[in-house]
């Protein structure tokens, strides 16, 4: 496949042009940098890639040299185009059902031999010169354990929230600083021996989401160093909507990511760094956000509200001043203020995922807490551990009183013939006393851990509850 790039009459926006024809593969010649000695594995996991895939996939073909890999990692059946990266004679790892992006790339690097690894995403294209800026980063900095870039300023799709939502991504990361926090599995490098030391990606995230962001607070935890490159930049050719925007924005963004910070500052876990969507100025215009919008609301009512109206909305705009002009620069004037106001939304849905999230995040603790707290009992090794010894106890009672003989042997003791027919304080009847206690002992275990686990479910709440009590403790044990 081949890629093409026109600009529209009166526009500054592009349109991809993707031609189905095999791409050509350089010879050694034209594309083994010159005294390199780090060798990169190409990593993209795919489930419905379709054309957006085949794009992706002939962009790195273009990219790589003899001595790199491209492994693809089908993550279940998809719609099957991951069989083009086979007809091209990439590595491909086939996982039978799709478990979320994380696991795949885990995959992935299982098999790699390279000294990095290059994770793209199925959706985006690489420019030709990607792979030998990571490679010439890395030789430069051996301290330097991984790396992430950006999407490019000239988004594939042309609708408006295609452009404002890659345009959005770009303008935060050419704005982040250059010591990252986070890693981004779209196109994010690490060296393959420091991936391997923490554990690759959180394979818990069974969907895309933050999967990439974890890995790189782990990173930093571990005091591993992170740099964002802003001229290595990327295509992004998927198509967005004002529902798959906001969803994604805010359930797998804004929500997971609240319950990792939650994490990381209840456990006193090491201070990461409030960079990219998590800096001050960030911060501070969602509060102002929230502060202009329950300000409107309270102008309906009393008139004493108008001037926090009026403030907050200064100081949004304010905040928002190189924002706006980024857009207005890169799309005109119209477009910026159409931004500026999905802009003001982003804060808000972003808000109400914050505030989700952390309450996720508190009943889950609660969840975990109660787990622990009123863990179920088994009701079968309790009733076999108070058979046990209530028999064992009638045995060694009785066994006791005829070692120790005399004319009146276990007087007392007989009395449990009245309640066990066909005990005596003999031999046999040790043995009799043996079998009534366990089996008496056994059944009354088995009732009270019966009716307590029981009640504990009445008091707890519903079975929807205890499926969730039981995925807390399933998440507690060790894989």
């Amino acid at each position: 496949m081949s890629t093409t790039w026109d600009r529209r009459v009166g526009s500054s926006e592009s349109v991809l042009r993707v031609s189905p024809v095999v791409p050509q593969v350089r010879t050694a010649e034209e594309k083994a940098p010159a005294g390199s000695t780090l060798t990169c594995a190409v990593i993209i996991p795919v489930c419905n890639g379709g054309d957006n895939f085949r794009a992706s996939l002939a962009a790195v073909a273009a990219a790589v040299s003899p001595q790199d890999e491209i492994i693809v990692v089908a993550d279940g059946d998809g719609d099957g185009s991951w069989r083009c990266a086979e007809e091209m004679g990439a590595q491909v790892v086939h996982l039978p059902a799709s478990g979320g992006p994380g696991r795949a790339r885990n995959a992935g690097a299982e098999i790699a031999k390279s000294d990095f690894l290059f994770f793209v995403d199925a959706d985006v294209t690489i420019s030709p010169d990607a792979i030998g800026r990571i490679r010439s980063t890395f030789e430069a900095d051996p301290d330097l354990a991984a790396l992430i870039g950006s999407y490019d300023e000239a988004p594939h799709e042309l609708n408006f929230h295609s452009q404002y939502k890659n345009l959005f991504h770009h303008f935060v990361h050419q704005n982040g600083s250059a010591e990252a926090s986070t890693f981004w599995g779209a196109c994010g490098a690490i060296r393959r021996d420091v991936f391997l030391e923490v554990g690759g990606f959180d394979k818990s995230y069974e969907r895309p989401c933050i999967e990439d962001i974890e890995l790189g607070y782990r990173l930093r935890v571990m005091s591993h160093k992170i740099r964002l490159l802003p001229d290595l930049q990327v295509k992004h050719l998927k198509r967005w909507n004002a529902p798959s925007l906001i969803k994604t924005d805010m359930m797998d963004r804004a929500v997971p990511w609240t319950e990792l910070i939650w994490d990381h500052f209840i456990r006193r876990k090491p201070r990461v760094l409030n960079d990219l969507n998590l800096g001050l100025s960030y911060r501070l215009s969602l509060i102002t956000s929230f502060i202009f919008l329950a300000a409107s609301i309270g102008a309906f009512f009393t008139l004493w509200t108008l001037p926090v109206v009026v403030l907050s909305g200064l100081a949004f705009l304010f905040l928002q001043v190189p924002f706006f002009r980024f857009f207005r620069t890169k799309r005109g004037l119209r477009f910026a203020f159409h931004a500026l106001a999905w802009r003001f939304g982003y804060d808000l849905y972003s808000g109400v995922g914050f505030c989700y999230g952390s309450f996720r995040y508190a009943n889950a603790s609660t969840r975990k807490i109660l787990s622990e707290a009123f863990a179920r009992l088994d009701a079968v090794a309790l009733g076999t551990s108070v058979g046990s010894l209530w028999g064992g106890g009638i045995w060694t009672a009785t066994a006791i009183l005829l070692l120790k003989g005399g004319n009146d042997v276990g007087s007392n003791l007989s009395l449990l013939g009245q309640f066990f027919p066909g005990y005596h304080a003999t031999w046999t009847g040790g043995l009799i006393g043996l079998l009534y206690g366990f089996t008496s002992g056994f059944l009354f275990g088995f009732c009270f851990a019966f009716f307590r686990n029981f009640a504990m479910r009445l008091h707890l709440g519903s079975r929807r509850v205890q499926r969730f009590l039981q995925r807390a403790r399933q998440a507690q044990a060790p894989a």
